[in-house]
């Protein structure tokens, strides 16, 4: 993997990072879904596009069972970049990795300890503290309950409210970059019994695994198509202004189906994710 500031990954380290082989890479590359680059040596090299491109091919692939041809046809359709500027583009971004290693050492824990406690490798929770690599949804719900905390707590900041906590639209805690295709917006700050947050998911991208906490969770879609699987097989589609809610106790997975992007406000209660 090179360690320049644009982050390269092998076809090893990709197929690895998106659940896939590295023949398959091999094979999506020769049908035109993916374009790596190539090392002086000739070696494939991907970079974290390739990585949201492979992720969103897989999704339609697996899920949505669509051929090659129709999921090129997809994925040349979609949004591939970041949403637009605007009231819904916050200014402060919050990095994931500096306050996991924060709370890592402040429990007195090991790298190695955290890796045996969450079935991940010491390598990879090491980039994710370094700000090297992303993480699905799923696998840092894994983390945090490791260290007994939520990702509310983990974007808060400390700060003088009055009465009421007002979050302006350019100064929502932003958690982006560190996952992939997936943008999520803490919309209050206020130590509370509710969590509401604004997600922004791209045409493939998903919470890539199924997870489950203590609460209670309503959805509202503001804008595009959204699958919800509960249980391991009820699979609701959500479309613009429609809203479902459901225990978190149930193991729940999400994906955005394509081929443009939604976004939904998403309510937690209490906040245990």
């Amino acid at each position: 993997m090179n360690s320049g500031p644009g982050v390269l990954y092998t076809v090893h380290e990709a197929a690895e990072m998106t659940d896939c082989s590295p023949a398959t890479l091999r094979h999506w590359e020769r049908q035109g879904l993916v374009h790596p680059r190539r090392s002086p040596a000739g070696f494939r090299l991907y970079d974290e596009r390739d990585l949201l491109t492979l992720r969103r091919a897989m999704h339609l692939r697996r899920v949505q069972k669509l051929s090659l041809a129709t999921i090129r046809r997809v994925l040349q359709q979609s949004t591939t970049g970041a949403p637009a500027a605007g009231p819904d583009r916050p200014a402060r971004q919050v990095a994931i990795g500096p306050r996991l290693r924060r709370l890592r050492l402040e429990q007195g824990r090991t790298l190695q300890a955290v890796a045996e406690a969450t079935g991940l490798s010491h390598s990879f929770l090491s980039l994710l503290e370094r700000g090297r690599t992303g993480v699905a949804v799923a696998t840092l719900h894994r983390i945090l309950h490791v260290y007994g905390t939520t990702l509310a707590a983990l974007a808060a900041s400390p700060g003088r409210h009055d009465v009421g906590w007002l979050t302006r639209a350019d100064r929502r805690p932003t958690l982006s970059g560190q996952f992939t295709g997936t943008t999520i917006q803490q919309l209050s700050t206020m130590p509370a019994s509710l969590d509401p947050s604004l997600f922004t998911v791209e045409p493939g991208a998903g919470s890539e695994g199924a997870y489950s906490h203590e609460g209670e969770e309503f959805l509202f879609v503001l804008a595009g198509v959204f699958d919800v699987i509960l249980g391991g097989g009820r699979r609701y589609r959500l479309r613009t202004g429609d809203s479902l809610h459901y225990p978190s106790s149930v193991e729940h997975e999400w994906a955005n189906p394509g081929p443009g992007t939604a976004r939904i406000l998403w309510v937690n209660t209490p906040p245990t994710f």
